[in-house]
């Protein structure tokens, strides 16, 4: 793939051209490049930007083309395309995003590839969500969700909730080729008083059907839809074998959230606390999970106008398998593996689905990635993120500290820890904010790890049309 400058500026200039109405459509330019001192590219230069960033010097290109919801109608459609070249050690092209959405009143229909929401001004480092972070490309698939919370007749000033079901296909080339993912979650906000929300809620994803590398083609009968919607046990893998968790490979996420609004401050604390199995639902895997806090001081102009911090914890797994919990499969959970039949796990494209700091194997022989990397999966890790304006210059810094702990049963004394760091500035205002002109600086350090110095540069372009 090629890569002409020339082009590129012949497109902002005639965009730049197009002045700002009263519309719904919308598109976007982004100029990308990147390297770093060793091989790959430090750790926050490719997490969490929805699979997008080579893990190697790079440079890329991303054209988006969009229609956002008109918010006076009852019922109107959206819809968005994007789409990434880049030149790097591998040349490709990716979809980000292709994705049509209907709505009428309190209802949405999605159909295709859609990224996930950026919460908490994108300083945490797992998107709020242990399990479902936007860490990895947007899967396909269609999805009906609720907008936003709706109110229930029989408590309208004090509870809502919002809900969604979906159904998507990985189609990434992995040990079960063409594996569904059913995926449904339910939430509910209870208003504590004038300043104080309390949300609890439950995500659960499924990993079903498909036709594995090793033993063919995956139980799919309704029969075993039942059981993979409700998490029933019981059912048969291909080879005639009963399962002695649930069929399908489950994945599952409690969401325990406060949110305050104040006078001064909003301030939000949450958890999100992962199963894989009875032993994680029952929260015998405690204190695994993601725990935060985030703080938006409602002053954007100031040097701290946000503050986040988090705390990841994977160490405990609900624990070591004893003679009762091997029989009822409990204990050592796994995160993002899984053994009976989905080896390819709670990965997509390479990456991991969920929270970042997990780390994935390396691509195998036959072209796929066989789940997550047992020496980078048991971990603590402190994550902080802040955000705000120094000299009229907006900045964004996350900085994180991660220590990797072995095995269980194992002799080894091998516990990396990781120090990466993250800072983005804004030089916008030399181009009067018609263009938006970021610079990163990047760095990885570590006791089993050479210093790893990254940076990029992006000049973007946003406009209506």
């Amino acid at each position: 793939m090629k890569f002409s400058p020339i082009i590129f500026l012949i497109i902002f200039l005639t965009f730049s051209k197009v002045t700002a109405q009263e519309t719904n459509y919308y598109y976007g330019i982004e100029l990308n490049s990147g390297l770093s001192t060793e091989d790959r590219l430090p750790f926050w230069l490719t997490a969490n930007d929805f699979g997008k960033i080579p893990d190697s010097n790079y440079a890329l290109t991303t054209l988006s083309l969009g229609k956002t919801f008109n918010a006076d109608k009852n019922f109107d459609i959206a819809f968005k395309t994007s789409i990434t070249g880049s030149i790097a050690d591998e040349n490709k092209a990716i979809i980000n995003e292709l994705y049509v959405s209907l709505k009428y009143k309190n209802l949405q229909l999605n159909a295709g590839s859609i990224n996930e929401e950026v919460v908490f001004e994108g300083l945490s480092s797992s998107n709020g969500n242990f399990v479902k972070s936007t860490n990895a490309r947007a899967i396909p698939g269609i999805n009906i969700k609720t907008r936003g919370y709706l109110e229930l007749p029989f408590a309208k000033k004090w509870l809502t909730f919002k809900a969604n079901y979906g159904e998507y296909l990985m189609n990434d080339h992995r040990f079960v080729d063409n594996t569904h993912i059913h995926q449904k979650s339910l939430h509910f906000k209870s208003k504590l008083n004038n300043k104080l929300d309390l949300v609890v809620g439950l995500d659960h994803y499924v990993q079903w059907g498909g036709t594995s590398y090793s033993s063919g083609k995956q139980p799919t009968s309704f029969k075993d839809y039942i059981r993979f919607v409700t998490g029933m046990g019981g059912g048969l893998d291909a080879s005639g074998n009963t399962f002695k968790n649930t069929l399908g490979n489950h994945i599952g996420n409690y969401l325990l959230q406060l949110d305050y609004k104040g006078a001064k401050t909003n301030w939000n604390f949450y958890i999100s606390h992962p199963f894989e199995d009875k032993s994680g639902r029952e929260w015998a895997n405690y204190p695994d999970g993601l725990f935060g806090v985030f703080m938006d001081f409602k002053k954007p102009k100031n040097v701290f106008s946000h503050l986040l911090v988090e705390y990841t914890n994977t160490k405990h797994m609900s624990g070591l398998n004893g003679p009762d919990d091997a029989d009822a499969g409990r204990g050592r959970d796994n995160y993002f593996n899984n053994g009976p039949t989905y080896h390819s796990g709670w990965t997509y494209f390479g990456q991991v689905i969920g929270t970042p700091f997990i780390l994935p194997n390396e691509i195998n022989e036959q072209g796929f990635v066989l789940g997550v990397n047992n020496n980078y999966q048991r971990l603590k890790s402190f994550h902080v993120g802040t955000k705000g304006i120094v000299k009229n210059i907006p900045y964004q810094l996350k900085l994180s500290y991660t220590t990797y702990y072995p095995w269980f049963d194992s002799a080894s004394t091998y516990k990396p820890t990781v120090f990466s760091s993250f800072l983005e500035t804004d030089f916008s205002s030399l181009f009067n904010h018609k263009i938006k002109f970021n610079i990163g600086t990047v760095i990885d350090a570590g006791n089993t790890i050479k210093t790893n110095y990254g940076g990029y540069i992006k000049i973007s372009k946003k406009g209506l049309f």
